[in-house]
């Protein structure tokens, strides 16, 4: 039984919230592992990004908490978990104000491990991976996707958008994006496949770069448009955690 809490513990509120969304499979003995204390295990390397064989005492054993993330993330455990973390945020607004926009952006960081995913950003000389999200305009995440570091942030934006399926989204008129996004071929597909407009923050310096009008699914706006704070803030988040079970 561990003994000391850390700051990154879920609170008695959030496990009554999370509890009846962590599947119970019938028949076979009975679980045995704390199931609470994994998901301390897993948010305690999240938070300080610690490699899993320096977990502390304490927490059940690291292959037990690399077990049940890999299982929460195949079978969309995780995700339920995150949307109804978010739902409840939302409720909690007062007043209450429909999201109307949303925003996209990414972020290159290095990453020295091998694979697929690893690629050179030139633009911002990073040898790695990009992360690109999607956040509403209280800043909290509706789609992220992992790409090497040299995939292009247009042509790796279908494939985030694609996975805004199932997200709320109903109330969401226009996507607010920089001018890496300002894409031809990205416009039409947001023209033919969502109900919403690309919208493309006009460079401070070079504001004739961008025409005033790209198409019914694409405008420019000023460079002072606040939903971009919302998705630096929440970019900033990911810079502050490391990877979850790094030290695999």
């Amino acid at each position: 039984m561990r003994t000391r809490r850390y700051p990154s513990d879920i609170s008695d509120e959030q496990w009554a919230l999370i509890e009846p969304l962590i599947p119970v499979y019938p028949g076979g003995r009975p679980r045995r592992t704390d199931v609470r204390e994994v998901l301390d295990a897993i948010l305690y390397m999240l938070r300080t990004g610690c490699q899993r064989r320096y977990l502390p005492e304490g927490f059940p054993p690291r292959s037990t908490a690399w077990r049940y993330f890999d299982e929460w993330r195949s079978n969309g455990t995780l995700d339920r978990v995150h949307d109804a973390l978010r739902r409840k945020v939302r409720t909690k607004e007062k007043p209450y104000r429909p999201r109307t926009t949303a925003s996209v952006d990414s972020q290159s960081v290095d990453s020295t491990s091998g694979g697929e995913q690893r690629g050179r950003d030139n633009a911002k000389n990073v040898d790695g991976r990009k992360r690109h999200i999607v956040v509403d305009s209280m800043g909290l995440l509706l789609a992220v996707l992992v790409t090497a570091a040299s995939v292009d942030d247009a042509r790796a934006a279908t494939e985030l958008f694609a996975r805004l399926d199932g997200q709320p989204m109903g109330k969401v008129t226009r996507m607010y994006a920089d001018s890496k996004y300002h894409n031809f071929r990205l416009y039409g597909w947001v023209e033919a496949n969502t109900r919403w407009e690309m919208a493309i923050i006009r460079p401070t310096r070079y504001p004739a770069l961008l025409k005033s009008t790209f198409s019914r699914s694409a405008r420019t706006c000023p460079p002072s448009t606040p939903e971009l704070v919302e998705v630096g803030s929440s970019r900033s988040w990911f810079s502050g955690s490391g990877p979850p079970l790094a030290g695999r």
